[in-house]
């Protein structure tokens, strides 16, 4: 593993300036290029934590983006579409040689979607929603965790909806008695766009990826959104077989394993992705 130099700064997209993190060798021809998408009502920090150093050293270029209003990216989140996302993503990879997509969680149904209509070297989905919408994941909240349910529509900057706005944030990061999560992301969190989500709840994957693009379906053992049911779905409808992290979480990009997922995509990579005809060249 060698050393590594780390860029961040500004993309202008249609909405306004996109975020954008590289992680790149400091010497030599990159591997590959890599672009990691984040999930719903985050933006790319946990990438840039521990992924991107991580491929950079070993030696991949590794690009992460904070789509329109997450973060410090600009636009209006409240009316932004899956389609939006799609353009951030061109936007991200515009300086990218035939870039490898990651996608977490929404991201990964982002990627699904930029991969249908635009060449792409590999697609990963980490933990992600699946191509034929989000209906299993709504279903399995409403069932089993029917507060962080109410937590979705809270970040749909509905806090009105809740009297006292204390109670509001309450719901939104509370994960039982005495615990929290994602507190010190409070300054940066932003809501969520709600026609995003109306989008992947209406508007499924109609266009398969080019059956030889490498595909990697990634699930965790202990998903609590994403449900194992449609890990495989989404498997099938790629013609792979997924790759299933026992003791993560949805959260596999943060978990305390989080290495075993960046050495299982790592692997796949190198493995399928490198070792394949580049059908975009």
């Amino acid at each position: 593993m060698g050393p590594a130099s780390q860029h961040q700064g500004f993309v202008q997209g249609k909405a306004g300036r996109l975020s954008i993190t590289t992680c790149a060798p400091s010497q030599g021809q990159p591997r590959a290029d890599l672009l990691f998408i984040h999930g719903a009502w985050s933006s790319s920090w946990y990438w840039e934590e521990h992924f991107l150093p991580w491929f950079a050293a070993q030696g991949y270029r590794a690009r992460a983006v904070t789509l329109r209003g997450h973060g410090v990216s600009e636009g209006r989140v409240r009316w932004a579409s899956v389609a939006g996302y799609v353009d951030d993503v061109a936007r991200a990879t515009a300086d990218l040689t035939n870039p490898v997509l990651i996608g977490h969680s929404m991201g990964g149904f982002i990627a699904q979607q930029f991969a249908a209509h635009r060449k792409v070297r590999g697609l990963a989905l980490i933990a992600s929603v699946p191509p034929f919408g989000a209906w299993q994941s709504l279903y399995r909240i409403a069932r089993d965790m029917p507060l962080a349910l109410l937590r979705c529509f809270a970040t749909l900057d509905l806090y009105p909806v809740v009297a006292d706005p204390a109670k509001a944030r309450s719901l939104l990061y509370s994960l039982g008695p005495g615990q929290t999560e994602k507190d010190h992301l409070l300054a940066q969190l932003k809501s969520e766009s709600f026609r995003a989500f109306l989008d992947m709840l209406f508007l499924p994957v109609r266009h398969r990826p080019p059956p030889e693009l490498p595909v990697l379906v990634m699930g965790a053992g202990q998903d609590r959104i994403i449900p194992a049911a449609a890990i495989a779905g989404t498997a099938r409808f790629h013609g792979v077989s997924p790759v299933i992290l026992p003791e993560a979480s949805h959260m596999v990009p943060v978990d305390e394993g989080w290495l075993t997922a960046a050495t299982a995509l790592e692997d796949w990579i190198a493995g399928t992705v490198l070792a394949s005809p580049d059908q975009t060249a």
